[in-house]
């Protein structure tokens, strides 16, 4: 690695935001964050408003707070598979796979986020106090 390169690694780790030790989870916040606002990734800012954002959905609850609300494992199981929480709920289960409704044949047997998104997702959601 060349000077340069560690430099700008050293930078792009002093300005991500780090969840406090008791909210600290295995995925990136900085990833995690692209995937709820990408219309490729989770596009959460669709149905929930997002600090820091313009797009803001109204249909479920801000995400404002959300770390200072939940748990990491309480945020994981609400984006995984809100309805286990709430059957009733509008939101799509980004992680499980079975027993789902009206899924596109290219999707069956595919969570809508991998393993290693959903902890980013939940690592950027739990940094939000």
């Amino acid at each position: 690695m060349t000077v340069a390169t560690l430099a700008l690694a050293f930078l792009a780790a002093c300005s991500a935001p780090v969840p406090d030790s008791a909210a600290h989870v295995a995925g990136d916040p900085i990833r995690g964050h692209t995937i709820v606002v990408s219309r490729d990734g989770g596009f959460c800012v669709l149905c929930h408003a997002v600090p820091g954002e313009r797009q803001a959905g109204d249909i479920g609850p801000s995400l404002a707070g959300v770390g200072s609300r939940l748990t990491p494992q309480e945020i994981r199981a609400r984006v995984a598979d809100m309805s286990a929480i709430a059957p009733d709920a509008a939101m799509p289960s980004f992680h499980r796979t079975e027993g789902l409704q009206r899924v596109a044949p290219e999707r069956l047997g595919k969570p809508i986020l991998d393993d290693r998104q959903l902890d980013d997702v939940v690592a950027y959601l739990a940094t939000l106090k």
